[in-house]
């Protein structure tokens, strides 16, 4: 079990949150702690946010990877921190970038560049993680990149493949990374795999850009947009919906928002191109269910940013999603 804490104060772009760990061993249909770790690593997200974590593999041993993001004046970045629970402890591998954007800083549509990397563990060799990049930009055709980073001492260094230029500029990352950018890459780990799913949604998640116009016209029309906000959002992969395209949207540097949470909507697409409204909240993320109600999937909303595991289930009315469970 993972916990986040944040010190006292008020919430800033600045502020990491402390995160800490427990062991629990099912012991009698009864859950017995076995060992803690205290504010072993803080996060990598803004907003006292303790970011997405999820599961990894490194060999013989579990761990996790915390994915974070922050933005600041139009621009946006993600990474990945990466720990092994390995000797009775938890090692940190370090941290590798995995996304980044210039959408709400750009001067024009054709300079808006967006970056996203999926990650993968679990490699043949242990300590390496795999990143398919995939770079976007307004009048380009869209460019892929694996690349494979392997952990040295407690940071990751490029092994071999390609990262994306805006990477490698807008991170501070050491030479000898600037300098293997390009490096051939054996044919097992350079495969390409399918780009997966994510089925957590944050208002902190990089990548987003300027959703179509029938979006944001519906938009428009809902009682709770703020008038003085852009927006900015994307396409959800898998969508919600069998029969319709969703996308998530919410306000552009942080417009209306407070406490680390802002406006959000979640918007069907159907195949004539008409847009519909199915969620319009003031919450931090939605966590995308397998159970369903008509065609679209149950989801989480969560709206406590210092709880990030917590919310409420919401399924789908027929017109709405509303909420079915606390």
């Amino acid at each position: 079990m993972i916990t986040a804490t944040t010190d006292p104060g008020e919430s800033s772009p600045s502020q990491s949150a402390h995160l800490s760990a427990y062991f629990l061993r099912d012991s009698g249909n009864q859950l017995r702690l076995v060992a803690s770790k205290n504010n072993f690593a803080d996060s990598n997200g803004s907003w006292g946010n303790a970011g997405e974590i999820g599961t990894a593999h490194f060999g013989p041993d579990d761990g996790m990877m915390v994915t974070g993001g922050t933005s600041q004046q139009g621009y946006s970045s993600e990474s990945t921190d990466f720990y092994a629970f390995r000797n009775g402890g938890i090692v940190s591998l370090g941290m590798v970038p995995t996304g980044w954007s210039n959408d709400d800083a750009a001067a024009t549509e054709n300079e808006a560049i967006t970056v996203t990397g999926k990650v993968e563990t679990d490699l043949p060799q242990p300590d390496r993680v795999r990143v398919t990049y995939m770079r976007s930009a307004h009048g380009e055709d869209n460019r892929t990149g694996v690349a494979i980073w392997h952990s040295q001492n407690g940071q990751f260094v490029l092994e071999a493949g390609s990262i994306p230029e805006e990477i490698a500029e807008n991170f501070d990352l050491d030479a000898n990374v600037v300098a293997k950018n390009g490096t051939p890459i054996g044919s097992a780990d350079a495969a390409p795999s399918a780009i997966a799913g994510k089925t957590l949604w944050s208002i902190n998640d990089a990548g987003m850009e300027q959703p179509e116009s029938a979006i944001i016209e519906a938009i428009k029309q809902d009682p709770n947009y703020p008038s003085i906000c852009r927006l900015t959002g994307k396409k959800m992969l898998p969508s919600l919906s069998e029969g319709a395209a969703t996308w998530f949207v919410t306000t552009s540097n942080r417009c209306d928002a407070g406490a680390g949470l802002a406006p959000v909507w979640i918007v069907s697409v159907g195949p004539t191109g008409k847009a519909s409204i199915v969620l319009s909240e003031f919450l931090r993320a939605v966590k995308i269910q397998d159970s369903r109600h008509g065609d679209f999937r149950d989801i989480v909303v969560n709206g406590d940013a210092k709880l990030p595991d917590s919310g409420d289930i919401y399924s789908f009315d027929g017109t709405t999603y509303r909420k079915t469970k606390s």
